[in-house]
């Protein structure tokens, strides 16, 4: 496979995804949309720069896709014991769909976004949360720097939750 789209469709993925879906069969994921792939390589990107610099080539697709799938055939039960509790935090986050705000710029109460419903997960969540499995258990200092790399609201705070769950899981 040489380009994550490729990835992300293949039999070995989708035997992950239903591995994954036997062992917490209230998991629900969305059907591939062709966006998955652009944010996978840019996570990918964005750990190769937290962990190398600035001054390293930019990876390739394929060097994406062989690193997930080195990682999981390497690690694959810890990885996907793993990947269930993540997934499992995420649906127990509580999270406000509007975002936060600053004292006094909340939304007013006919303003607020309502859920409607919740879909799933993407399919790439899989190969999302090996890079960061990756981070937490060999990069952990680093965790935080790639949430905020990613884009991810608050996280430091974040990270602080993540490492905690990593270390909760290692218990296990």
């Amino acid at each position: 496979m040489q380009t994550i789209e490729q990835f992300l469709t293949s039999d070995w993925y989708q035997n992950r995804i239903a591995e994954l879906v036997q062992l917490k069969p209230q998991l629900k994921f969305v059907e591939h949309a062709s966006y998955e792939a652009p944010i996978l390589m840019d996570s990918f990107k964005e750990r190769k720069y937290v962990l190398e610099g600035v001054d390293s080539p930019a990876p390739t697709e394929e060097e994406c896709v062989q690193w997930i799938m080195g990682q999981i055939d390497e690690d694959k039960a810890s990885i996907m014991s793993y990947v269930i509790a993540r997934l499992t935090f995420s649906e127990e986050l509580d999270d406000d769909p509007d975002g936060e705000f600053a004292a006094g710029e909340e939304p007013e109460a006919g303003d607020r976004s309502e859920v409607v419903e919740v879909l799933g997960f993407t399919r790439s969540v899989v190969a999302h949360t090996v890079i960061e499995y990756d981070m937490v258990k060999n990069h952990p200092k680093q965790l935080t720097a790639y949430f905020k790399r990613t884009h991810i609201p608050g996280a430091a705070k974040f990270a602080s939750q993540i490492k905690k769950l990593y270390e909760q899981e290692r218990r296990l």
